[in-house]
């Protein structure tokens, strides 16, 4: 079956990503929930959230999104967003990293889940949210080693198409997992549409209709094995 990458931070209490380890493994959904109930079991754990960090390769990861028990975002040094545990419908930002949350989201004020990229070569990304009054950036991240492109007119090479869909992987993750939660807890369950850039759409972007068309097959194939568990 196909895997996933899951990993866990063991923290000190719920609702704090405060991890002391994290184990990166690609796992299938079974195995996480059977990892987390043998780590749960431990004296020495009080806490198992599950999701995904941004190390591509062998580098090291600067943020990650957790899916259970709430949504989270956070960075390798603090929490950066937190669903509520108890009122499902409410965020709550960081704007200062190491201080407490000091911003209220209420999911039925999203209007839009963006991800913005700064100019060729892409080396910043940025994850935010449209509210009915105003614009919320999450967080945003300038990664290293990117080289600047000579004449940024031409269109972008086959090889530079293929390494930012690789670079941006994360972070369109991240915001569709967003989107879901978002979408889950309004009003009638009302979905809330996603922006990207048009570097790292399908129809642009031949690298990410490739991956698209993978995820898609991998999400038809579970939901397949669900409903044959179902069925008498």
């Amino acid at each position: 079956s196909s895997g996933i990458n899951a990993e866990y931070g063991v923290g000190e209490k719920a609702g704090e990503f405060n991890p002391n380890v994290i184990l990166d493994a690609a796992c299938t959904d079974a195995e996480i929930k059977m990892l987390t109930n043998i780590l749960v079991d431990t004296k020495e754990c009080r806490h198992v959230s599950a999701g995904e960090i941004d190390s591509v390769g062998s580098d090291n990861w600067n943020y990650g999104y957790t899916l259970t028990p709430t949504f989270s975002i956070f960075s390798s040094t603090s929490s950066i967003l937190q669903q509520d545990s108890e009122n499902r419908g409410l965020l709550h930002l960081h704007t200062r990293p190491g201080y407490s949350f000091n911003q209220k989201i209420w999911m039925k004020d999203v209007e839009m889940v963006f991800v913005r990229l700064s100019d060729r070569p892409w080396a910043t990304q940025k994850l935010g949210v449209k509210l009915q009054d105003q614009q919320v950036d999450i967080f945003a991240h300038t990664r290293p080693g990117f080289d600047e492109v000579e004449d940024s007119e031409t269109e972008p090479s086959h090889d530079e198409l293929g390494e930012i869909m690789i670079n941006t992987e994360w972070i369109v993750k991240c915001a569709a997992q967003l989107v879901h939660t978002v979408s889950q807890n309004r009003f009638k369950n009302k979905h809330v549409p996603l922006y990207v850039p048009k570097i790292i759409q399908a129809d642009m972007n031949p690298w990410v209709e490739m991956r698209n068309s993978m995820w898609h097959s991998q999400v038809t194939d579970k939901l397949e094995r669900s409903r044959k568990d179902y069925i008498p």
